[in-house]
């Protein structure tokens, strides 16, 4: 058997600590303990990745199969059944005289009291979905605690996504997929880290996921428009405008917090964009709105990310329903203020990477209730269980 060593079982055991008690993105708290091992190669890294995505996932059965009760410290057991699970020896450690005391194939003969904890989800968050989704909501679990794809957006400004795979498959030896679902991505079968490839720093490819590179098509940009990404981030919907639009226009960028758009900015001056604003957006950004501007106004709105379990299962034990309702109102401000800034003939587009009908129809639909000068153009679903990919919603509306 496989056997586990002691600084990545305390790193893991600490890891998990930080994201779910901190409230912390797994994938930058993860970066962090990476930086701080140096040593460790490449089986060291991925199994350190897959350990805690893996309990992230399913941390709820995970319990389950411990026994424990909402007062014990979980971290130990949930590697422990995890190591039983994936058929890793067990350490004769003090951390590890723990439950489960039970073998891989006594545990997997456990059958789970609940739905909830079959599919590891909290009960509240469980059957919320099961009420806005129905029938649909248990295979959109299954899916979602499944590992997400990984997926690049060649810049077409510097080269087609042939050309970018020719290169990286002959100087760096990365294979890659070219996609017809996906025009400007490729695909990556197995896991590489390319944040450091020349290509990327040079501006050829960002890290995009491929559903998320449906989004900027869907807009409808054209060379020499206005355009407005309401809520940019660090820009990779606004990096995706600037190559659709061949870098003639211009996009104006705004986002509530001042690093990502420092992100936006240097991602913008490595792939050579010269069409890009960038402002921090608040309440007065909101109220100063550039009325009639924009033939493009993009919302890509603040939600509860419950289309990205499959790459940031940390989402569903960190949302709280009173941070969901808080997102909702956001969204239905963004939705009523943005509606100021485009001009008659131009569309709104609102996005989300939430599979909730409440975060999506619903707001269109309310917003159309009170807004009789808009009109929707097409309306779009991207399910998690129709791809490796994250889930999306998106609807185009048209000022008349």
């Amino acid at each position: 058997m496989r056997k586990l060593h002691p600084n990545q079982a305390e790193a893991i055991a600490n890891a998990l600590s930080i994201i779910l008690e901190e409230n912390k993105r797994a994938s930058r708290v993860l970066e962090n303990f990476i930086e701080e091992h140096p040593k460790w190669g490449a089986r060291d890294r991925n199994l350190f990745y897959g350990a805690v995505y893996d309990i992230l996932r399913w941390k709820r059965l995970y319990s389950f199969y411990a026994g424990l009760k909402d007062t014990d410290i979980p971290y130990w057991s949930w590697l422990k059944t995890w190591c039983i699970l994936h058929d890793y020896s067990i350490p004769d450690w003090n951390e590890m005289d723990c439950t489960p005391q039970l073998s891989k194939e006594e545990l997997l003969a456990l059958s789970p009291p609940q739905e909830a904890v079959k599919h590891s989800f909290p009960d509240w968050l469980f059957e919320l979905g099961e009420k806005e989704l129905g029938g649909i909501w248990k295979k959109q679990c299954h899916e979602l605690n499944q590992q997400a794809g990984i997926s690049l957006r060649v810049n077409r400004l510097k080269a087609s996504p042939k050309k970018v795979q020719t290169e990286l498959q002959e100087k760096y030896q990365v294979e890659t997929i070219l996609s017809k679902k996906y025009p400007d991505a490729l695909l990556l079968p197995k896991g590489r880290k390319l944040n450091k490839n020349p290509l990327f720093t040079h501006g050829y490819f960002e890290i995009q996921d491929a559903n998320s590179q449906q989004i900027a098509p869907f807009c409808r940009v054209e060379p020499g428009m206005n355009v407005i990404d309401l809520c940019a981030g660090a820009g990779g919907k606004t990096l995706h405008f600037a190559a659709l639009m061949r870098n003639k226009g211009t996009i104006r960028a705004y986002d509530v917090e001042p690093n990502k758009l420092k992100e936006l900015n240097r991602r913008a001056k490595r792939a050579k964009l010269t069409l890009l604003e960038a402002a921090v957006l608040n309440e007065k950004t909101l109220m100063q709105a550039n009325t009639n501007w924009a033939d493009v106004l993009l919302i890509d709105a603040p939600c509860s990310g419950l289309g990205t379990l499959k790459r940031s299962p940390e989402i569903k034990w960190n949302l709280r329903p009173e941070t969901l309702k808080s997102l909702q109102e956001t969204q239905r401000e963004l939705l009523f203020k943005g509606a100021n800034w485009v001009k008659k003939g131009g569309s709104m587009v609102y996005a989300t990477c939430s599979i909730l009908p409440s975060e999506n129809e619903e707001q269109i639909a309310s917003f159309l209730e009170e807004n009789a000068d808009f009109n929707l153009i097409e309306q779009k679903n991207i399910l998690p269980s129709e791809s490796a990919f994250d889930g999306f919603y998106m609807a185009r509306l048209q000022k008349l």
